[in-house]
């Protein structure tokens, strides 16, 4: 009882932390830094899912990141759908490709998934740059719409300023860890770990391997998807250039940093990955050094992530104590 009261306390702490934090940081600069965590963050959960609990090492995530953008900038641009259409399209457009994808590479295992993958992402940003008539090749697509205004009850959001996509960011990436929560947590959760852990023993004991990694590679790809919608409409212009293997590897790194097998890992690193390489701004030519001695210290000596690492003291710091009581 004591403990989930302390844990309620927290959230609301956290909430309300969250929620003044554009009152202390109002300037333009920092919104924008806040409201790309937050995407990154939405990247990094849907990554962990495919990589942290089934297993599979994908470095083409990137791929329906971009799907997502260009296909909410098209539905909107040369058919007049409104964002709040647009981005559950581009999320259902990127989920089935990566069904399609999922139903081809996964029964690939370890690096050659990785390096199929990584093929895939490639073939994609090829694709972006060369389908003037559709993509507008590597100039880009202009003039993406903003999300219309939005009602809620008192509260009226018309997203012609940064606070108002940094409120609509928060509750993207609390839906969506609710979301990811409650599947970890259920029985398909138990049967991704399974696999995980050991795919040969989970297949002897009945788990359908194929289905479950198939089910998290299209969840990880849809909700990149939506993601890739939310930045086409929050940045107004998309290029080739962001969704390239680069943005892969950068969406890995977030969840090693931060712990691929946990949920509030990925989203601390993709916060701390976003925030870091801007404070870094200062040190001149050497940020990119210090980065990556930086992150090559957390992958020695955290292997298991920050928030991997922070959960494996408290449980240390609690059972000591319970073997003192």
């Amino acid at each position: 009882m004591m403990r989930r009261l302390i844990q309620a306390l927290l959230f609301l702490l956290v909430a309300a932390g969250l929620y003044v934090l554009p009152r202390f940081f109002s300037m333009d600069y920092y919104l924008h830094i806040f409201v790309m965590s937050e995407i990154y963050a939405v990247l990094a959960l849907s990554l962990a899912l495919i990589v942290g609990f089934t297993g599979q090492v994908s470095m083409g995530h990137a791929a329906f990141y971009g799907m997502g953008a260009y296909a909410s900038a098209l539905l909107s641009i040369r058919l007049g759908c409104s964002f709040w259409v647009a981005f559950w399209l581009s999320g259902l457009f990127a989920g089935c490709v990566s069904y399609v994808i999922g139903r081809l590479v996964l029964r690939l295992r370890g690096h050659v998934l990785a390096i199929t993958t990584a093929f895939f992402c490639v073939l994609v940003t090829v694709v972006m740059n060369n389908w003037i008539a559709v993509t507008n090749g590597p100039m880009g697509i202009t003039g993406i719409p903003r999300p219309s205004p939005l009602n809620l009850g008192l509260v009226r959001l018309v997203f012609e300023s940064r606070v108002h996509y940094y409120y609509l960011g928060l509750f993207f990436v609390a839906g969506v860890l609710f979301i990811l929560h409650r599947l970890v947590r259920s029985r398909l959760g138990d049967a991704m770990i399974a696999i995980r852990e050991n795919e040969e023993l989970a297949t002897s004991l009945g788990i359908d391997a194929m289905k479950i990694k198939l089910l998290a590679f299209t969840l990880g790809g849809a909700i990149a998807g939506l993601a890739g919608s939310f930045y086409a409409h929050y940045i107004l212009f998309i290029s080739p250039v962001t969704f390239s293997m680069n943005e892969s590897i950068n969406m890995l790194v977030m969840i090693i940093f931060g712990g691929m097998s946990t949920l509030f890992g990925p989203i601390l690193g993709a916060v701390a990955l976003t925030v870091l390489p801007e404070f870094l701004r200062m040190a001149g030519e050497m940020r990119l050094v210090i980065y990556g001695v930086a992150l090559i210290c957390f992958i020695i000596w955290l292997p298991e992530g920050l928030w991997g690492s922070l959960r494996n003291v408290l449980l240390s710091m609690n059972e000591a104590k319970r073997m003192e009581e």
